[in-house]
């Protein structure tokens, strides 16, 4: 199915519920607020009862409505007899309570009617009373006070208070008031001025989903302010009913404005979101209206969602952002209808200019012919792909039929003509993919390839994916097409040259396209993904050579940076294994092309410098030893140019005495320019504790700190506490120990904030190095002292620690690979935990994706790889218990 379903909401049940409502008792005026206490616990206590039943979250809305009429209808009786107000008076409510879809804890906007006649000062004892004994209850209150006349210049200046008096309705008072008001301010409302104000709805609209998120798919989303919330309906109707003069879902239906599917499904997406954000108010009792990861997981328990291939709050949030979807989707097609409208009364009818069988109305691209895109289905993508040849936006009413004839695209999608224009439209030269996303909206793409429309709006419970699988893919996709089309030479010069010089880009496209379709199948999603791209080749009649880079880049797409962000770049055999793992340059170019274009699209500010830097280095030298043009890797010519910079600075003597002491791997590893640096940080420390020298890298984001201090077992673990103590992120650590009992460890660092380490921060790190290096402070008490500052920490989704040895990595060493939740002193643990275990660290490789760490440490126990599944095992073990001692330390209470 190209469209996935929104639930069902549940039968509405809220007649049958109003009888037992409680009765407002009458009473003295002195026990009036304790008596509407007492009413507005019991009635709530009831409407809450009714919600968790499992009620439709319109039929709680609804009772919620009838509840707040009975207490303010009785309030507003008593309050006018004890005031001699003046005859003549109505109360009116307004907005979301006019509309009778409150939840728990919304606003209440009140309108107090005068009738012509009636002087202000005479109804303001009452004015001055109601609302602030509504607001002595705790409720918060718009309240206004007009004349019908008055209601007509106000709504006339500002159309926030036109919209509120659109919605309004009869409470209580002067039924004949309310009726001057229907007869001769509402039609003024709907007519006057009616094209500036659908306008300014709009571009009211845009600005606030700038202002709470320009995408559905947000990991925390507010159900009524974000795009596609409830306030997006809303402004649509209120268009519409300015537009059409119909009001609500049922009035478009019935005036053959939307389609009964269409409706149906909007009210699906209402009820789900108005279910979701009752049960939000009831969980924190006060407005809340944002999804929050603690809320998530709740509202998942209480809706229902069980175990599956995906977790239950992934299921729920796949069914929250489907309904945003669809009401962004709606919301924007009604507005655009409304707008064009606007349009067309304004300027002159005039015949457009035809592109093949397609025409421009009014600056869009239309289709003549109704049953087009029913008789050829392939013209739907030829539609498209003329309206982004031409940069036109595409017609309300021909999105429509595009819409009603998915269907017959389904059935065509293996059809020559459907796999061409696809194919066509994807690769089309200079495309930056402008409809990309509408593509995908009007389910055009999940039409064609079914293997993507899988996992439109499938979430991933954590910090790190910001999107949902399909729009993350959809950015990735468009990243692509931006590079190729030269859009990015000034930021990614060597990305966009490799881009540019690609034969055929198609594969990669797809690749990107399907490569993380395989998610929520369970097991492998990368071979999963595969699969489906075998079935995509096969039906769009790619060549051989075109499926065989297809499917490698599904299968192989997190390999580049697994392997540069989490592996030892420096050793030429890993080289050696990932040049033949990708077989040739085509496929490393598209390799690291998509990877640089997926990493960049998971959210903002994911792709780094740093990142950036490893994957060159890793294309570069995978590159080089694919056309046999690898640079040497050790041997006399390699140590050579160490010797002769210590030689020229330090003297032959010293010289000697390093190349001696310093292990092969050093040389390996380490920049010949970073030579008479690490001789000077090696002699002062064999005289004093600790030997420092910060260098910042602007291009890679971070900072170089290179410490020199004598050996001890669990070195490591020190210096890492205490940088961690002082919040600076290491990227990576390379540790060295000499012959003499001295180590040298060049770490990559950054700060929390920005890329360059400031150098107050490394003064008071350098000052507790120095305490814990000469026992004048141990690392505890550091560590302890920076967690006793931290603040505390709001609800993040878990993190399931991991704890793998890889034994195939390295030739000399056994890879550990840890992933945990990120948080202050992990590196300190789990290096102390390898120092328990008798394990000897040479390189740590730190990255974080959010809130989760992903750490890889060289390590050897006695000179040799920790092989066998018992020592193995053991290791897991010692990790495991640090990470759960660390998990335990920070959820115990502090003193």
């Amino acid at each position: 199915m190209s469209v996935p379903p929104i639930p069902s909401p549940p039968a509405a049940t809220h007649h049958e519920t109003f009888g037992s409502l409680p009765v407002f008792p009458s009473g003295a005026p002195t026990d009036r607020l304790a008596r509407a206490r007492d009413y507005l616990r019991e009635a709530s206590s009831r409407v809450e009862a009714f919600h968790r039943g499992g009620a439709a979250g319109l039929s709680t809305s609804r009772l919620l409505a009838a509840s707040t009429d009975t207490l303010v209808q009785g309030l507003f009786s008593e309050l006018s007899a004890e005031l001699d107000a003046p005859p003549g008076l109505a109360l009116v409510s307004l907005g979301s309570y006019g509309r009778r879809e409150l939840s728990p804890h919304s606003d209440l906007d009140l309108l107090l009617l005068r009738p012509p006649g009636v002087p202000e000062a005479a109804a303001a004892p009452l004015a001055r009373a109601f609302p602030t004994l509504l607001w002595d209850l705790k409720r918060a209150v718009g309240w206004s006070a007009r004349s019908p006349e008055e209601c007509i210049r106000a709504a006339d200046g500002d159309q926030t208070i036109r919209t509120a008096l659109l919605d309004a309705r009869f409470l209580t008072g002067d039924a004949a008031t309310f009726a001057l008001f229907t007869q001769n301010v509402l039609p003024r409302l709907l007519t006057h001025r009616a094209d500036a104000y659908i306008q300014e709805k709009a571009q009211e609209l845009r600005a606030r989903r700038e202002k709470f998120g320009d995408s559905v798919f947000l990991l925390e989303p507010n159900l009524k302010q974000g795009e596609g919330g409830l306030r997006d309906l809303e402004t649509a109707l209120w268009i519409a009913r300015v537009r059409f003069h119909t009001r609500g879902l049922t009035g478009l239906l019935q005036q053959s404005i939307l389609p009964d599917s269409e409706v149906a499904r909007l009210k699906a997406a209402r009820d789900f979101l108005l279910r979701i954000r009752h049960h939000l108010h009831f969980l924190r009792g006060r407005k809340e209206d944002r999804l929050t990861f603690d809320l998530q997981e709740e509202v998942a328990r209480f809706l229902g969602y069980q175990q599956g291939p995906v977790l239950p709050v992934e299921a729920f949030m796949r069914d929250d952002y489907l309904a945003a979807s669809a009401i962004r989707q709606a919301a924007d097609a009604l507005i655009a209808r409304c707008e064009e409208l606007s349009a067309a009364r304004r300027v002159s009818f005039r015949p457009g200019r035809r592109l093949g069988p397609f025409r421009v109305f009014h600056g869009k691209l239309t289709v003549s012919d109704p049953a087009l895109f029913t008789r050829e289905p392939a013209s739907m993508l030829d539609f498209v792909r003329t309206a982004e040849e031409h940069g036109l936006p595409l017609y309300s009413w021909a999105r429509g039929q595009a819409q009603q004839a998915l269907p017959a695209l389904v059935a065509a999608r293996a059809t020559p003509a459907v796999t061409a224009a696809f194919k066509a439209l994807f690769a089309r030269p200079g495309t930056r993919g402008e409809l990309l996303f509408e593509l995908h909206d009007l389910g055009l793409l999940g039409a064609v390839v079914p293997e993507f429309g899988r996992v439109t709006a499938h979430h991933q419970h954590d910090l790190y994916h910001v999107y949902t699988v399909d729009v993350h893919t959809l950015f990735a996709v468009r990243r692509l097409y931006t590079l190729r089309a030269g859009d990015l030479v000034a930021q990614e010069p060597e990305l966009s040259r490799e881009m540019r010089e690609l034969t055929d880009p198609l594969p990669l496209y797809l690749g990107m396209l399907l490569h993380d379709a395989g998610k929520g199948m369970g097991g492998d999603h990368s071979e999963k993904g595969r699969l489906l791209m075998v079935a995509l080749g096969e039906r769009l009649g790619l060549t051989a050579r075109q499926r065989e880079v297809a499917e490698f880049l599904v299968k192989e797409h997190l390999a580049m940076s697994h392997t540069a962000q989490r592996r030892d770049l420096s050793d030429p055999a890993l080289i050696a294994d990932f040049a033949q793992r990708v077989g040739d340059v085509e496929k490393l170019t598209c390799l690291y092309l998509l990877t640089w274009a997926d990493i960049s699209s998971v959210g903002p500010r994911m792709w780094t410098a740093w990142k950036g830097q490893l994957l060159r280095e890793l294309y570069d030298k995978t590159r080089a030893h694919l056309v046999g043009r690898s640079a040497p890797t050790g041997g006399p010519l390699v140590r050579e140019r160490f010797h002769a910079r210590w030689t020229r600075v330090l003297g032959e003597a010293r010289a000697r005495e390093l190349e001696g002491s310093l292990p092969e791997r050093y040389f390996l590893g380490t920049d010949p320019a970073r030579a008479t640096l690490h001789g000077r940080l090696l002699a002062r420390a064999a005289r004093q504790p600790l030997a420092a020298a910060l260098r910042h890298h602007p291009d890679a984001g971070s900072s170089e700190l290179t410490l020199a201090a004598r050996d001890r077992p669990g070195l490591l673990a020190l210096l890492a506490g205490v940088l961690s103590a002082h919040r600076i992120d290491i990227l990576s650590a390379r540790i060295v120990s000499t012959s003499d009992g001295l180590a040298l460890d060049v770490f990559d660092v950054r700060p929390p904030q920005g890329q360059r380490l400031e150098r107050s921060r490394w003064r008071q790190a350098r000052a507790d190095l120095l305490r814990v290096l000469t026992g004048a402070a141990s690392i505890e008490e550091v560590l302890r002292r920076r967690r006793s500052g931290s603040l505390p920490q709001r609800h993040l989704p878990p993190v399931a620690p991991r704890v793998t040895v890889d034994n195939r990595a390295s030739r000399d060493f056994s890879v550990v690979d840890v992933l945990a939740r990120d948080r202050v002193g992990l590196l300190h643990a789990i290096a102390s935990a390898l120092t328990r275990s008798g394990a000897s660290i040479a390189l740590a490789k730190v990255s974080t994706e959010a809130h989760r760490a992903m750490d890889s440490f060289y390590v050897t126990r006695e000179g040799a790889r920790v092989d066998g599944a018992g020592a193995e095992a053991a290791l897991v073990d010692a990790i495991t218990a640090a990470l759960e001692g660390l998990e335990h330390e920070g959820s115990a209470p502090r003193p």
